[in-house]
C-alpha cells in the first residue's frame, strides 16, 4: 500500500510537470494563484528566517519591554514546574488553564529557555506577543515582495517569450512554477492539515497513519521537509506526525 501511495504522489507531480511544460508560466499566472503562492511562500520564509534572529539582543529588549506590561505579582513570579505554575494562576482569570498547566509550562520552557529569560507568565506572554507582531510584520513584507516579484517575472517573461526562440524559457519556468504550487497545496496545506487534524482529534488513528507514512519513501521525505506544515503546526499548536526512530 505504501508503494502505491508513493506512486500516486509521484503521478500528481508528474502531471504538474506536464501541465507546466505545456502551458508555460505566463499562462498559469493569475492574481488568485499569485496571491496564494505569495501567502504560502512568505510563511515558509518566516519559518526559515525568524529563528535566525529570534533570540538576538534587540529582540530580547523588545520582549522585556512588552513583558513589562504585565507587572502584577502573578506575572513576575518565577516558576520551575507545572505545580508552581498552577499555584501562580490559581484564583485569577487564568485558573481556567489549570488543567493545561503541564502543557503550558512545557511551552514556557521551550519558548523562554533559549532566550535566557526567567520562566514567568509575564515573559511568556511577552514572548508570544512579540512573536506574533514580528512574524506578522515579516510575513506582510515578504508577501508583498514575493507578490510584486512574481508579477515582475510575468511581465519579463511576456516580453522575452514574444521572441519565439525564448519560448523554452517560459516552459522551464512553467514547470518549476507548476511543481512548486502543487507542492504548496498538496503537501504544505492539504497533507499538513490532514496530519494536524488526526493528531489533534483522532490520536489512535494518527498513530496508525504515522506508522504508515514511516513505511513510505516519497511521502515520508515530504513530511520531513515540510516547512510550511511546521509553521502551521506551531501557529495552531496542533502537532504533526512524529516519525518513529
Amino acid at each position: 500500500m505504501a508503494v502505491f501511495v508513493d506512486i500516486g504522489i509521484c503521478l500528481i507531480f508528474a502531471i504538474a510537470l506536464i501541465v507546466g511544460a505545456i502551458c508555460g508560466m505566463c499562462r498559469q499566472f493569475s492574481r488568485p494563484l499569485v496571491g496564494l503562492v505569495s501567502f504560502a511562500g512568505a510563511i515558509v520564509l518566516v519559518v526559515v528566517l525568524y529563528p535566525l534572529f529570534a533570540n538576538a539582543g534587540f529582540m530580547l529588549s523588545f520582549i522585556g519591554k512588552v513583558s513589562g506590561w504585565f507587572s502584577k505579582p502573578m506575572y513576575t513570579q518565577v516558576v520551575t514546574n507545572a505545580e508552581e505554575l498552577t499555584a501562580a494562576i490559581s484564583g485569577s482569570y487564568l485558573s481556567v488553564l489549570s488543567g493545561m498547566a503541564e502543557n503550558m509550562f512545557a511551552r514556557m520552557e521551550a519558548m523562554l529557555a533559549p532566550t535566557g529569560l526567567e520562566l514567568t507568565i509575564g515573559n511568556f506572554f511577552g514572548k508570544i506577543i512579540v512573536n506574533v507582531i514580528v512574524e506578522f510584520a515579516m510575513w506582510l513584507i515578504l508577501y508583498l515582495a514575493i507578490k510584486y516579484l512574481l508579477f515582475g517575472v510575468k511581465y519579463l517573461l511576456k516580453k522575452i517569450t514574444s521572441v519565439v526562440v525564448f519560448k523554452s524559457i517560459d516552459k522551464i519556468f512553467g514547470i518549476i512554477w507548476s511543481v512548486a504550487i502543487t507542492y504548496v497545496i498538496v503537501i504544505g496545506i492539504v497533507f499538513s492539515l490532514f496530519e494536524m487534524i488526526l493528531s489533534r482529534f483522532l490520536g489512535d488513528v494518527a498513530v496508525t497513519m504515522t506508522n504508515f507514512v514511516a513505511q513510505t519513501t516519497v511521502l515520508k521525505f515530504f513530511h520531513n521537509t515540510n516547512l510550511l506544515g511546521s509553521f502551521l503546526s506551531n501557529l495552531l499548536g496542533w502537532p504533526l506526525f512524529v516519525m518513529p526512530a
